[in-house]
């Protein structure tokens, strides 16, 4: 067959895109991790598609709120590899020694506000940390009361992801093993839908609904700091410096200690930070990002102003102020050296 010079080049030019879009590199994609990159976003480029290019038209606030994100202390589920989601289990006699070596360093710190998860395994950690009760339950051993400064707010927006059926069944097991589990304990045997409907199984919560709960907890939080911040600034001095709030001068810190669970943390980061993480962070057997008992990760959460603003700008859909997340320390464990234990810590 006699082909044409230009038929020749469309044949060549379909032949070559065909072979660059199997060679493509990065066609595959394998999810390991619960939590991939793809799944997740920044708290505010979820519903505004130009909020990096809106960041840099826009002044950063004077003050920022830094999030202390510190887990729960080791609890009998964790060694036994149970899965907890909002059921709960005492700490052990190991997570009570470790949350005590912690104790020292975080009670040298100045925390702005305290907060911790209503579930029991968190509020009693939190206790220990913060000097509010020893080891055996004494309360206020060293004198540290409200009056003191340390007000420890519970708050059920920092409780942990619920799983659902597979609450109080080990790890291992999937979704669909923990509901058969579920049904035969019952004595149901059968198959129906009307029986799975009947069937009293834990509150089952996607990591959205998770995400949207704490970053309600985190605007909160940053409007309570914004109203304190202007509240001690007179209207002169902050006409007279206008400059302080360029993005280069330094921000008054509002330190936030939330003592919280390993799934609700890990959703945070990665809604939050997931671009900074570095590429070799430690996972869990199931691919995870590790974070362990104790651990803490601390997270930046800066407003910023429309340019003719002298206040954080609010969102448009009126649901919050408008901040820039940012990574300062990734599930640091530096401050328990002297108490972990020699293996690592159970995850």
């Amino acid at each position: 067959i006699k082909m044409t010079p230009v038929c020749m080049l469309v044949v060549f030019l379909a032949l070559f895109i065909q072979m660059a879009i199997a060679g493509a590199p990065g066609t595959a994609n394998v999810e390991t991790d619960p939590y991939p990159p793809s799944s997740t976003g920044s708290s505010i480029s979820d519903d505004d598609d130009d909020h990096h290019d809106a960041i840099e038209n826009k002044k950063l606030a004077p003050f920022l709120v830094r999030l202390h994100l510190i887990r729960h202390g080791e609890t009998h589920a964790n060694v036994q590899n149970i899965v907890l989601g909002q059921g709960d289990s005492p700490l052990t006699d190991a997570g009570v020694a470790v949350a005590c070596s912690a104790t020292a360093y975080m009670t040298r710190l100045h925390f702005w506000r305290t907060y911790c998860s209503d579930l029991y395994r968190a509020h009693r950690t939190a206790r220990i940390v913060l000097g509010l009760e020893d080891a055996d339950g004494n309360v206020d051993p060293g004198g540290k009361t409200a009056s003191d400064g340390i007000d420890l707010i519970v708050d059920s927006h920092l409780r942990e992801l619920a799983k659902g059926a597979r609450e109080g069944y080990l790890k291992k097991l999937s979704y669909e093993e923990a509901v058969a589990l579920r049904r035969n304990e019952a004595g149901d045997t059968s198959n129906s839908n009307a029986a799975m409907m009947t069937m009293e199984t834990p509150k089952l919560e996607s990591i959205d609904d998770a995400w949207n709960r704490v970053k309600h907890w985190i605007d909160c939080i940053v409007e309570d700091a914004s109203d304190d911040y202007y509240s001690t600034i007179e209207l002169k001095d902050e006409q007279d410096n206008e400059d302080t709030r360029d993005s280069g001068s330094d921000p008054k810190i509002y330190d936030v200690f939330a003592l919280s669970h390993s799934a609700l943390i890990r959703t945070m980061i990665h809604k939050m930070v997931d671009s900074e993480l570095p590429s070799n962070y430690a996972t869990t057997k199931e691919g995870s990002l590790s974070i362990p008992n104790l651990s803490r990760t601390i997270i930046d959460v800066r407003p910023y102003y429309d340019n003719d603003s002298s206040h954080p700008s609010k969102k448009k859909d009126n649901i919050g102020p408008r901040w820039t997340p940012s990574l300062f320390r990734l599930t640091d464990v530096s401050h328990l050296s002297k108490a972990l234990p020699k293996g690592p810590p159970y995850l």
